[in-house]
């Protein structure tokens, strides 16, 4: 996000404002489709549904990209982008539905997830073609498409294949007629209020009565999404957030090609280490840690401390997704998902990124300025998050034993098909 087609550097300065302005409002609405649709296909127990579902939205995807290529430089940036993120919420949920009750391929939909975040941060590469031509690289660089036509080409054949040999899969429990309305709930009120306060600290993050307000706003909401869903399923929605917290301060703007194979390396680590030494409390006290050393050393420029601080970020998130296990499959879908939410410290990055703009007077004219601010301020901030959902994992396993069965929530049978 947000799509990068190759006109788009004939489109008006209007169409790009809106597309980022619109950007944060595409992705909320993406992760609710995905949730959504997770929750409707557990609850009919169809594996053909889901794989049919997600044979859908592939093909949404790839026709709306085919179509942003062929289309004028006019077209709606905005317009395609809500499309792409629906269609690919769509395809997120429904593959979760298909695939999260067996563990090889939900360590696959989970994998696949975090490459495609470390995907959307590599930097653009000159174009080979401009160099030989024209004798410099900075003259034509390729614009960056996430993810690329071929990509999405493949993955339709892949699933397509998969729709066909699921074709004559039945349900194994008969499907539920009541819908569980636990997963959606959370997941509207952590979307949105997380949205919000992404947007409010993107606006107003000189004040510290403005970052105390999201910090406990974004704590508040993942503790209260973290008890609507049954039993011990909240834990990785905490875990979750602390990592969004986190990584929105301690992800590099951009990473080179080269570092995402071995990011990818060391987050299956993290995964495999997490599915066997899994402990949700020790992952957010780590998760704490990397915030403050990035809040410690973010006035710090040495490449050796941005290396080593996305190599600590894969391992965790590749630790932290495996960490908990959600026994209802839309509950999973729901946590991961936090992780493409702009959270309140991604806000205040871009907010200390861009300066405070300030009106001064002069003798002969207002000049307008901008103050730098502190650029710790949204590792400080991720480590409070995190300081709360600790509190909150504490209270949520005070108030819910381990062997809490998930009741109320519908569908747990074919969850667990």
């Amino acid at each position: 996000m947000p799509i990068d087609f190759g006109w788009t550097s004939n489109t008006s300065a209007l169409q790009l404002d809106l597309l980022a302005y619109s950007l944060p409002r595409a992705i909320a609405a993406g992760v609710l489709v995905a949730m959504i649709s997770a929750v409707l296909i557990t609850t009919l127990g169809s594996i053909v549904i889901a794989w049919s579902t997600a044979l859908g939205g592939l093909m949404a995807l790839t026709v709306n990209h085919i179509f942003g290529h062929q289309t004028e430089p006019s077209s709606a940036l905005s317009t395609l982008n809500f499309i792409d993120s629906l269609a690919g919420g769509l395809v997120l949920g429904a593959l979760g539905a298909a695939v999260l009750h067996h563990r090889l391929p939900a360590y696959g939909w989970t994998l696949g997830i975090i490459t495609s975040v470390l995907l959307g941060s590599v930097s653009p590469m000159p174009h080979l073609g401009g160099v030989l031509k024209d004798g410099s690289g900075t003259s034509a660089w390729e614009s960056m498409e996430m993810p690329p036509l071929w990509m999405l080409e493949l993955a339709l054949v892949l699933v397509a294949i998969g729709t066909l040999s699921n074709r004559n899969r039945t349900p194994a429990e008969r499907p539920s007629i009541e819908l569980p309305l636990a997963p959606i709930l959370a997941g509207v009120v952590l979307v949105l209020v997380t949205v919000a306060s992404a947007e409010w600290l993107a606006r107003h993050g000189d004040t510290f009565a403005g970052i105390g307000v999201a910090v406990v706003t974004t704590v508040a909401t993942a503790l209260i999404a973290a008890m609507l869903l049954p039993g011990r399923d909240g834990e990785l929605v905490l875990v979750t957030v602390g990592l969004s917290a986190v990584g929105s301060a301690a992800l590099a703007a951009e990473l080179p090609a080269w570092t995402i194979p071995l990011a990818v390396a060391i987050t299956v680590f993290g995964m495999w280490y997490g599915t066997r030494r899994g402990a949700p409390m020790t992952c957010l006290v780590l998760i704490l840690l990397l915030g403050l050393f990035t809040a410690i050393t973010a006035n710090s420029d040495r490449a050796i401390l941005t290396v080593g601080g996305t190599a600590a970020l894969a391992w965790l998130v590749g630790y932290g997704l495996t960490s908990a296990n959600p026994r209802f499959v839309p509950n999973r879908v729901l946590a991961t998902m936090v992780i493409f939410i702009p959270s309140a410290v991604l806000g205040l990055r871009d907010y200390v990124a861009r300066g405070h703009y300030a009106m001064q007077d002069s003798s002969k004219a207002v000049v307008c300025t901008v103050v730098s601010e502190d650029t710790s301020a949204p590792g400080w901030t991720a480590s409070l998050i995190v300081i709360g959902c600790i509190g909150g994992l504490y209270a949520l396993r005070r108030n819910r034993s381990a062997a809490t069965a998930p009741g109320g929530d519908t569908g747990e049978a074919a969850a667990q098909a």
